[in-house]
């Protein structure tokens, strides 16, 4: 019985412990912060571009693992698209002997997503625009492929970077969180540590700190004290 409770009380301590690592991770850290000197100087792998309304800043994600899977992906489509072409591959447990074209277009199109999740690893882009009244995130695996979020941008606009559900192998990463008026974007979690960095500290340079609540409140002196 004794061994029983143990038991149970050392599973309440695990999972409470897990809980605190996840509320942790989930409130993050807050953005760098950059002087204009740094802002001027920029990054090398991200661009720049000043407009009469804002700011953006474009940057392409490129890694191996990017590469190593479109590679891989390549070299399979072409064995299987060559097997077909010899009369030996299987569709739905059935050899094809004699192809026809829509055999060749339903390989091809299985094969679709396999790239772009190779696209989305190597040549996709991601661009952040800073203006007065938005923060506008879009990411573009290929021209016109990709998805746009976009957060209005009250008086106060809160950078962290923080976990929200994203790993890179099995361990979480975090992502630029940005908030304003309750609402908040988050991008990001696959670029170098640097960069996000370097983004999420851009962002905190425009739009500037939250005013501090720790600041005493200065009752006016009474006239003719």
């Amino acid at each position: 019985m004794g061994l029983s409770e143990e038991f149970l009380a050392k599973l309440a301590r695990l999972k409470a412990a897990a809980e605190a690592r996840q509320a942790a991770m989930s409130v993050g850290r807050e953005a760098p912060v950059l002087s204009d000197e740094e802002v001027s100087r920029g990054h090398p792998k991200v661009s720049v571009e000043s407009g009469l309304q804002g700011v953006s800043y474009g940057v392409r994600l490129g890694t191996w693992f990017g590469w190593f899977w479109l590679v891989f992906t390549c070299v399979h489509c072409v064995a299987l698209f060559y097997g077909l072409s010899q009369g030996s591959l299987k569709m739905n447990g059935r050899t094809v002997a004699h192809p026809e074209w829509w055999h060749f277009a339903l390989l091809a199109l299985f094969y679709v997503p396999f790239f772009l999740v190779g696209f989305g690893f190597t040549v996709a882009r991601y661009r952040l625009t800073l203006t007065d009244g938005h923060v506008s995130f879009r990411f573009r695996i290929l021209p016109y492929v990709g998805w746009t979020s976009t957060l209005p941008a009250g008086d106060v606009v809160k950078v962290t970077l923080a976990y929200r559900g994203a790993k890179q192998n099995k361990q979480p990463v975090d992502s630029v969180v940005v908030a304003s008026q309750g609402k908040e974007i988050h991008f990001g979690a696959f670029l170098p540590v640097d960069i996000k960095e370097h983004l999420a500290g851009l962002i905190r340079h425009y739009y500037g700190d939250a005013p501090s609540m720790a600041e005493p409140f200065l009752v006016p002196p009474e006239s003719g004290r």
